[in-house]
C-alpha cells in the first residue's frame, strides 16, 4: 500500500474548498452585474443612493421635522447599520451607486451561499454534496420577490444558515463565543424589519427542541445556549428594537396603513411555498403586466414551473431515501415553514389553523406585524437544500452516480432560474438612471434657495414615483434637500390631521 501525507492531503482539501468558494463567489456575483448595467434599481431607500449621509443623520431621531409636517418615521432607526454605512462608505470613496448597489446584493447572496455550505460541512456533508446544497439555497425564487425593490428583507435569508450552525455550536461547545457572534448577526440583519428576523428565528428554536428530546443533559446544554443567545441578542439589539417600539407606538399605524392579511394570504399556496414562492409581493401587478419581470416565467411558462416545481419533489423524495442522522431536523423545518408560511389561506375557506391565524393576524398587534408568513420561506428552501445536500453526499459510493445526479440536479435549478436568465435579476419597472436630470436638481437648488422658513409642497401627489426619466417607487425630493416637504405618498408621513389635510386638498387638484 501506498503512504499517503495527511498534510498534502489537507492541503488539497482546503485547496478545493477554496476553489469552490471562488465558484459559488462567481455565481453570486457575476449574474447581478450583468443585470443591467449602469442603471439603478429603486432598492429600500431612495436616500441610500441620494445621499446617505443625510439619511444617517436623520436616522437616529425618533421626529423628523423635514418630512410630512413632521412625522415620527417609520423603521428609519434601522439604517444606522449595516445598510446606511455600507452606501456612506461607498459614496464617500467616489464608487458609482449602481456598482455600490450590485456589489450589496452580491454580498447578500454570497453571505446566503458560503453560509449554506459551511452549514453542509459541519454536519459532515463532503465536498460535493455541500456545494450542490449550497446552489440550491442560493438559486431560489424566493430571493427574487425583494432584490429589485426591498432588498434588505433578504439579510435574514442569508443570515439563517448561519444562525442554525452557530446555534447547534453553542449547545455543543458551551460559552459565550458563539452566542456572541449568533448576536452579531441578529444587530445585522434585524434591525429594519423585525418580524423578517423573527420568522427565520424559527430554525434554531426547532433545533433546539430536537436537542431538548435527547435527554436531561442535552436538555440542559440546551436551555443554556438559549439563555445565552437571548441575553447577548437582546442585549445587542436593544438599540433598535426600542427605536421600532416607539415608532410604532407614537407615529403612524403603518401596518394598518399597507398590505392586509388577504392580500397576503391570496398568493400563499403551499405548492408555490414549496417551489420558495408563495410571496404576494412577487405577483403585484397592474394594468401594464407584472411588477416584477421575472414573475411571468413562473406563472405562465410550463418548463420554469415543472422545473421551479421538480426541485422540492427531489428533496421529498431525498427525504424518502435518506438514512441521515439530521433528516428529521431538515424535514421538520420544511412542514413548519409550509404550516406557518401557508397562515390563512384559503382566505375565505380556511381550515381551523387557518381561523385561529385570520384571527390573531387581524385582531392583534403582534399578529399584524407577522402577517407576511411567506416570509419564512427560507425556512423551507434551506430544507430541501440540506436534504439534496445529504442525498448527494450518500451517493459517494458510487462516483459516477453521484456526479450524474449532481449535475441533473444544478441542471434543473438552472432551467427553474431561466426568467432571471433571461430578464437578470432586476426590473425594467423599477430602474432609473444613476444622475438625476440636471433639470430637477436645478429645480431643488433654486427651493433651497429660498431659505427654509417655509415647506416645499409638492404636487400632483403620487401613489408610486414613477417619472418620464424612471421609477423611484418613493420621490426624490427629500433626499436633495434639507428644506421641510410635503408631498401625498402611497405610505403617508406626519399626523392625521396632517395626512388628511394633504390628502383632501391633493385630490382636490388632481
Amino acid at each position: 500500500m501506498l503512504a499517503t501525507n495527511p498534510r498534502r492531503t489537507r492541503r488539497r482539501t482546503v485547496g478545493a474548498r477554496a476553489a469552490d468558494a471562488v465558484v459559488l463567489g462567481l455565481v453570486a456575483y457575476i449574474p447581478f452585474f450583468l443585470s443591467s448595467p449602469g442603471k439603478l434599481s429603486s432598492d429600500t431607500e431612495q436616500n441610500l443612493y441620494l445621499d446617505p449621509g443625510r439619511l444617517l443623520a436623520r436616522a437616529p431621531y425618533l421626529w423628523d421635522p423635514h418630512i410630512g409636517a413632521g412625522t415620527v418615521p417609520h423603521q428609519q432607526i434601522g439604517y444606522l447599520y449595516p445598510m446606511g454605512p455600507y452606501y456612506w462608505l461607498m459614496d464617500r470613496i467616489g464608487v458609482p451607486d449602481w456598482i455600490a448597489q450590485r456589489f450589496w446584493l452580491g454580498t447578500i447572496s454570497l453571505a446566503a451561499v458560503l453560509g449554506a455550505r459551511w452549514l453542509f460541512l459541519m454536519l459532515g456533508t463532503k465536498r460535493l454534496g455541500a456545494f450542490v446544497g449550497a446552489l440550491v439555497y442560493l438559486l431560489t425564487s424566493y430571493q427574487l420577490a425583494f432584490t429589485a425593490r426591498i432588498s434588505v428583507l433578504l439579510l435574514p435569508w442569508a443570515a439563517l444558515p448561519w444562525l442554525i450552525g452557530l446555534t447547534m455550536r453553542a449547545v455543543r461547545r458551551g460559552g459565550w463565543r458563539d452566542p456572541a457572534i449568533f448576536a452579531l448577526i441578529v444587530v445585522t440583519v434585524g434591525s429594519v424589519n423585525a418580524s423578517s428576523l423573527l420568522l427565520v428565528g424559527v430554525g434554531p428554536i426547532v433545533w433546539l427542541m430536537f436537542e431538548c428530546t435527547r435527554g436531561r443533559d442535552a436538555a440542559r446544554a440546551a436551555g443554556a445556549a438559549a439563555a445565552r443567545i437571548a441575553a447577548v441578542s437582546a442585549g445587542v439589539s436593544l438599540w433598535w428594537i426600542v427605536g421600532l417600539w416607539l415608532q410604532g407606538r407614537y407615529g403612524l399605524p403603518v401596518l394598518d396603513l399597507t398590505e392586509n392579511l388577504r392580500t397576503v394570504a391570496a398568493d400563499s399556496a403551499p405548492d408555490d411555498l414549496l417551489r420558495g414562492i408563495g410571496n404576494w409581493f412577487f405577483y403585484g401587478r397592474d394594468n401594464v403586466g407584472f411588477s416584477l419581470d421575472q414573475a411571468a416565467g413562473y406563472v405562465s411558462n410550463r418548463v420554469v414551473i415543472i422545473a421551479s416545481v421538480a426541485v422540492p419533489m427531489l428533496g421529498l423524495a431525498a427525504a424518502a431515501a435518506l438514512r441521515w442522522r439530521h433528516r428529521a431536523y431538515f424535514a421538520t423545518l420544511v412542514v413548519v415553514g409550509v404550516v406557518i408560511g401557508v397562515g390563512a389561506w384559503p382566505y375565505d375557506n380556511t381550515s381551523p389553523y387557518g381561523a385561529a391565524w385570520k384571527y390573531f393576524a387581524n385582531d392583534t398587534s403582534a399578529g399584524l406585524a407577522l402577517r407576511n408568513t411567506p416570509r419564512v420561506v427560507p425556512l423551507i428552501v434551506l430544507g430541501f437544500a440540506a436534504l439534496l445536500a445529504a442525498f448527494v453526499d450518500a451517493l459517494a459510493v458510487r462516483r459516477v452516480l453521484q456526479v450524474g445526479a449532481a449535475m441533473v440536479l444544478v441542471g434543473v435549478l438552472g432551467v427553474a432560474f431561466l426568467p432571471v436568465w433571461r430578464h437578470g435579476y432586476l426590473s425594467e419597472a423599477t430602474l432609473r438612471p444613476e444622475q438625476i436630470p440636471s433639470y430637477w436638481t436645478d429645480a431643488i437648488q433654486a427651493l433651497d434657495d429660498e431659505g427654509d422658513d417655509t415647506r416645499i409642497l409638492e404636487i400632483p401627489g403620487s401613489t408610486f414615483s414613477a417619472y418620464l426619466w424612471g421609477n423611484t417607487v418613493e420621490p426624490v425630493t427629500p433626499g436633495l434637500t434639507d428644506r421641510p416637504y410635503v408631498a401625498r405618498e402611497v405610505l403617508p408621513h406626519g399626523s392625521p390631521p396632517s395626512v388628511n389635510l394633504l390628502d383632501s386638498l391633493d385630490r382636490r387638484i388632481q
